[in-house]
């Protein structure tokens, strides 16, 4: 009954507490500069209509309660939140002597693993629900969920009498755990909202905080982790530089303990060889100076090894001249997704160059079980799932580096960056008006955000990708901002993005700068005349905000089409579009009457096909893609009028350069991309063995249609 009652206290009678998910709705109409769409809404939080309502009811219950303007609400246009609002929240959330925050039971789930793995004293049943804010029968369900889940660091929860609940495992084990826990209870905060946010979060019932973190040290681990930039030639990702720090910080605190790791002595000889080792003994040395505490050889042995699987924003290129086994496994890649996608890219050697920048990082992720949890892997297998799909094929070379199989997050990273080259041929944007993207989770992530703006807008160049930390030091002349994170908007229009838009957020963000971008005098003259109207009725507190809000509501934005459906492969290898014949002279002979199903019906020149028998000439059979299975094909410009796919299966097969071939599938691609969703079938369809050894003894046009059918659906 005591702990109930200090809590109705602490919170306030009545008081109604924010959970993560209306709080990150909250955060979002705080960033939103007009009104927000509830189908906006929907796709981003991925929920119903029927649940914002109820969080938006929620938030405005908690805005009366901290004396804030409510949310408003119209029918026809969505949310909005007034600006005094908006610029008092955060400042409410920070320095509340209570945080009235709800934890999901993910989080919970987080903060029982940190709390127990920072333990002084015993922790009970009792310490744990006071610390979480909960009930007990809810405290005890989060312990059996987080004892099945430290099962795959190979750690154990246990429970004593004297001792309370303790984790019992490796120490190398319970590090990694420590920084997977800490990612899933701090996720995309900026360092000052870190800083703000931990001493409410860990405070307990008598109003003094828990000691896990030392803010001031905190501070200066910062500086001492971005320093280590400087000796290293690299520029860490924002999200890496704030999230080490914490991790050094408590695995400090476990040394000094006696809490030690210990480093195999074979992976002490490679670690040793690194540049990242000699940055590590820097960050050692001044770490000692700081905690007046030695750092034995394993434990900076151990900080080379986060430093090696650290996200990074950008590496000088000689850094990568001594890393030739992943060089070639990052040529492979290329080469593979190139064959895989039936795709050629451009400038091939600036893409090998950005991936290797994370390659590199992820092969220690890879090799030393560091776990790296991307939030958006659902997202990117959902929206580009056939790109997904062939990234997942070209892994093979990164796990075969490794000698250990590469998870779905660190495969979803590779695929962003392969999406953000996918650019449709010929699509250049117009250098009508600049604009800069400001990211903070890396290259991958840039690139595919810039290949999604790129296609929305015609007459926007951008300019680059860089980030937080470089935009606030480096003037940058662009028109305006696009950013992942909130932004103070000074001389330049700023316009908050998630990294992978969703059709609504689209669709606004097109009405929006097509709002800045609009010249037309007449929709100007009409904005004017509307002022005038509202100067002789009302009193203007925010006239350039006003002007603003009025343009953009106003803006008549290009029509939003959705991205068409890409064709699947049964839409393209049409019954019509496949060819039987037992014998041919040679394989030149083949990709003719192979393709000429497409040059009949006029979808392929000529010149087309004299490109494809010359590709082959030139760079050997790169076509080749399975056992008897060639994908010959060129590219868009060397004469494809439209889209489409032909088959012609051989009775005995033919030598392409050294390599039988009895199926020959020729691709006719129009662009980058919009063959992808075909491609990838085709792919799944010749993983399976049994399906390979069917289409190569299939009896009729009947059995290959039957099979492209299945793996169509």
């Amino acid at each position: 009954m005591h702990y109930f009652a200090h809590i109705n206290c602490a919170k306030g009678v009545g008081k109604v507490a924010l959970d993560q998910r209306s709080t990150a709705i909250l955060n979002y109409l705080i960033q939103a500069s007009t009104y927000v769409p509830v189908k906006e809404l929907t796709e981003r939080f991925h929920i119903s209509r029927r649940t914002i309502y109820y969080d938006i009811e929620k938030i405005s219950d908690w805005l009366k309660d901290n004396d804030l303007p409510p949310i408003k609400h119209v029918r026809s246009a969505g949310f909005y939140l007034e600006e005094e609002a908006a610029v008092q929240i955060p400042e409410k959330l920070g320095t509340l002597k209570e945080w009235h925050y709800e934890y999901t039971a993910k989080e919970r789930k987080g903060w029982l693993a940190i709390y127990l793995m920072a333990r002084d004293a015993p922790l009970f049943l009792g310490d744990l629900m006071e610390k979480l804010r909960v009930s007990r029968n809810t405290t005890i369900d989060d312990l059996k969920a987080l004892k099945e889940e430290l099962g795959r660091f190979q750690l154990i929860l246990e429970f004593d009498r004297k001792q309370g609940y303790i984790i019992l495992g490796n120490e190398d084990d319970k590090r990694k755990a420590i920084a997977h826990y800490l990612q899933l209870v701090l996720p995309d905060q900026s360092w000052q909202t870190i800083l703000r946010k931990i001493p409410y979060v860990l405070q307990n019932h008598t109003g003094e905080n828990l000691d896990l973190f030392d803010f001031e040290k905190l501070k200066a681990v910062q500086m001492i982790v971005e320093e280590s930039e400087k000796e290293l030639n690299i520029k860490f990702t924002d999200e890496f530089l704030e999230h080490f720090p914490l991790q050094l910080l408590f695995f400090y605190k476990r040394l000094s303990k006696g809490k030690k790791v210990c480093i195999d002595p074979v992976e002490k000889e490679v670690l040793q060889e690194t540049r990242q080792f000699q940055a590590a003994q820097k960050i050692a040395a001044k770490l000692s100076a700081l905690f007046q505490t030695d750092f034995p050889e394993d434990e900076i042995l151990y900080i080379t090894k986060h430093l090696l699987g650290s996200r990074i924003q950008f590496a000088d290129e000689s850094a990568t001249k001594s890393y030739g086994s992943m060089k070639k496994a990052v040529a492979h890649m290329v080469s593979d997704f190139q064959k895989y996608a039936c795709v050629f890219f451009e400038n091939r050697q600036e893409i090998e160059r950005n991936l290797l920048l994370h390659v590199k990082p992820a092969y220690y992720r890879v090799k030393y079980g560091l776990e790296f949890e991307n939030e958006m892997t659902k997202a990117i297998k959902e929206n580009y799932h056939d790109i997904f799909i062939i990234t997942r094929k070209v892994m093979y070379h990164l796990e075969q580096l490794t000698g250990k199989e590469v998870n779905d997050d660190e495969t979803a990273l590779i695929a962003m960056h392969f999406g953000g080259w996918m650019k449709k041929v010929g699509a250049q944007p117009a250098l009508r008006k600049t604009a800069l993207i400001v990211c903070t989770n890396g290259i991958g992530t840039s690139r595919l955000l810039q290949h999604q703006l790129e296609g929305l807008f015609s007459t926007i160049d951008i300019i680059g990708c860089v980030s937080l930390r470089e935009y606030e030091n480096q003037h940058f002349d662009a028109d305006f901002i696009i950013s992942t994170i909130p932004l103070e908007e000074k001389d330049r229009p700023v316009f908050i993005v998630s990294p992978i838009l969703t059709e609504a957020e689209k669709e606004n963000l097109l009405k929006k700068i097509n709002s800045q971008l609009d010249e037309n005098q007449k929709q100007s003259a009409s904005v004017e005349a509307l002022m005038d109207i509202i100067h002789k009725y009302a009193d203007i507190r925010n006239e350039s905000g006003l002007l603003k809000e009025l343009k953009q509501h106003l803006a008549k934005s290009v029509p939003f089409q959705a991205e068409r459906p890409k064709p699947s492969l049964g839409d393209l290898l049409t019954k019509e579009n496949i060819l039987f014949k037992e014998n041919v002279g040679d394989w030149e002979e083949a990709i003719k009457i192979a393709s000429e199903p497409l040059r009949s019906k006029g979808y392929i020149a000529d010149e087309y096909v004299e490109a494809m028998i010359r590709n082959i000439k030139t760079m050997g059979p790169y076509i080749v893609i399975a056992p008897k299975i060639a994908i010959p094909h060129a590219k868009p410009e060397d004469g494809v009028h439209q889209l489409g796919m032909s088959l012609l299966k051989l009775g005995k097969p033919v030598l392409v350069m050294g390599k039988e071939v009895q199926v020959f599938i020729v691709l006719a691609a129009i662009d980058g991309d919009s063959h992808i969703k075909a491609v990838s079938q085709l792919n799944n369809l010749l993983s399976d063995k049994g399906q390979l050894e069917k289409l190569l003894t299939a009896p009729s046009l009947m059995r290959i249609t039957e099979q492209i059918k299945i793996y169509s659906e």
